[in-house]
């Protein structure tokens, strides 16, 4: 099965992220990007539509959207019941950078897993960090 990665935001967001994603990672050809209403379309049905009908039997597309409820991961939720196609919401580089540096060697249900649980765990409010140090070196 050919693995293929979407990155799906408002605005320009993916682009962004996905720039960055390559300037630390190289090019990546798997990873394409769909930054909805900067056309001045705001029917994101047809786009949606048009990537998912473009899948291949043997492809499988990991989506990761930029909001859990929002217009553009609300579009895909009408195709996550089929079999080739998963979901996330919430990108950020972490998850990217796991989903696609450990793509070739877990299932798509197993790496996802590990990419969200990996990612959070990078989501810190470094000056409480802060507070922790002095507090251990203290006692």
């Amino acid at each position: 099965m050919k693995r293929k990665f979407l990155i799906a935001t408002h605005s320009t967001f993916a682009q962004g992220i996905r720039n960055t994603l390559e300037m630390i990672l190289g090019e990546q050809p798997s990873v394409s990007t769909l930054c909805a209403y900067t056309d001045g379309a705001s029917d994101i049905e047809s786009s949606v539509k048009k990537i998912v009908d473009s899948l291949e039997p043997d492809e499988e597309l990991i989506i990761a959207t930029d909001l859990f409820g929002g217009s553009v991961n609300n579009a895909f939720m009408n195709y996550i019941s089929h079999p080739h196609i998963h979901l996330i919401a919430g990108v950020n580089l972490p998850l990217l950078f796991e989903l696609l540096t450990n793509s070739e060697t877990l299932p798509a249900e197993e790496l996802i897993e590990n990419a969200v649980s990996n990612a959070k765990e990078q989501i810190l409010y470094c000056n409480s960090l802060l507070t922790q140090t002095i507090t251990e070196d203290v006692f």
